[in-house]
């Protein structure tokens, strides 16, 4: 990558990190989602940004090139499709999945946070059957989006990759430990379960008296609240495939808030949640592990598999959230 390309990337993200920490900072209380009554929508809906898989704007140049990639060399495969969900599919690994999926011949619904990236993602991956649009950071918009989920019809495969970098503990809470378990909850459970978690989660904690409370969390938390979530769902539906992977340092939008240079391979960082959600090739029938590029991975908190743990963290997001996981 060259200098004056790392630069300019870099001054974008840190005008975007300003740009938040200077909202946080006017304001006490959590923001309107965007879908409130005191929020006036636009009469007419947005237009995609940016060029067609929006380099610079929602995706590195390294994923637009992986999405072409894909684009003109995957093809169909000689299988009974299946119907599948991506969170958080409108950028980065998601979109990766969902796009490979797509020229696999699946039926895909995306997720986008708002009306804007579900324009982006339609006209990036114009086969997606649909959109469903909720921003992880409200939980009031978590339980709409599960409503639309549910709407859909029952899904073969739901994989559960957004997450958010780079924000208040409040807010890394709901969008990476409580919305997931709320759609995990509430949403009608569907033969196979895949959660993203990061190799951060090794320092992170339970911080049950923050998940009561609805207090601030670090991202390596909420990556380890993820991980449980995952192996405590495989213990609890053993009817259900459900496993938890991380896909390494891979070069998308939310790596190069860290800096420009991302160590692991972008297509094996996507290709564990296709390998389980097609189901086709040796080992893919794999169910309640941690895995890290097809393989099960070795370093993992304790916590991860810890049972008693597990029931803590689900008791609290029960009482933080008011739904009981089955």
């Amino acid at each position: 990558m060259r200098t004056t390309e790392i630069t300019r990337r870099s001054l974008l993200l840190s005008g975007v990190m300003v740009g938040v920490g200077v909202l946080a900072a006017c304001s006490g209380t959590e923001p309107l989602p965007q879908n409130s009554p005191s929020v006036p929508m636009p009469s007419d809906p947005p237009q995609p940004q940016g060029d067609r898989y929006g380099v610079d704007v929602y995706n590195t140049q390294a994923v637009a090139d992986e999405l072409v990639y894909i684009d003109e060399n995957v093809r169909p495969l000689d299988r009974e499709p299946k119907r599948v969900l991506i969170t958080g599919s409108t950028a980065g690994a998601g979109q990766l999945a969902a796009a490979y999926l797509l020229k696999r011949g699946h039926t895909v619904v995306a997720h986008a946070r708002n009306a804007q990236r579900a324009a982006d993602v339609r006209r990036d991956l114009p086969g997606l059957q649909d959109v469903v649009i909720g921003d992880l950071r409200h939980l009031d918009e978590t339980r709409t989006l599960a409503e639309q989920i549910n709407a859909l019809g029952e899904f073969d495969v739901i994989i559960h990759n957004a997450g958010e970098y780079g924000l208040s503990g409040p807010e890394l809470l709901r969008a990476n430990s409580l919305s997931p378990y709320l759609l995990t909850a509430l949403v009608t459970p569907p033969q196979q379960l895949s959660y993203l978690s990061s190799n951060q989660h090794l320092g992170g904690g339970l911080r049950l008296d923050q998940v009561r409370s609805g207090g601030g969390i670090s991202y390596s938390d909420s990556k380890l609240h993820m991980a449980m979530i995952a192996i405590a769902v495989a213990r609890l539906r053993p009817e259900s495939q459900v496993n938890v992977l991380h896909p390494g340092w891979i070069p998308t939008w939310m790596a190069l808030q860290d800096g420009p240079y991302s160590r692991d391979d972008l297509r094996a960082g996507y290709m564990t949640q296709v390998w389980l959600a097609e189901g086709v090739e040796a080992g893919s029938d794999i169910t309640g592990k941690y895995l890290f590029h097809q393989q099960i991975e070795t370093r993992v908190n304790d916590l991860v598999h810890d049972e008693d743990a597990q029931d803590q963290l689900l008791a609290a997001h029960a009482e933080q959230t008011g739904v009981r996981l089955s």
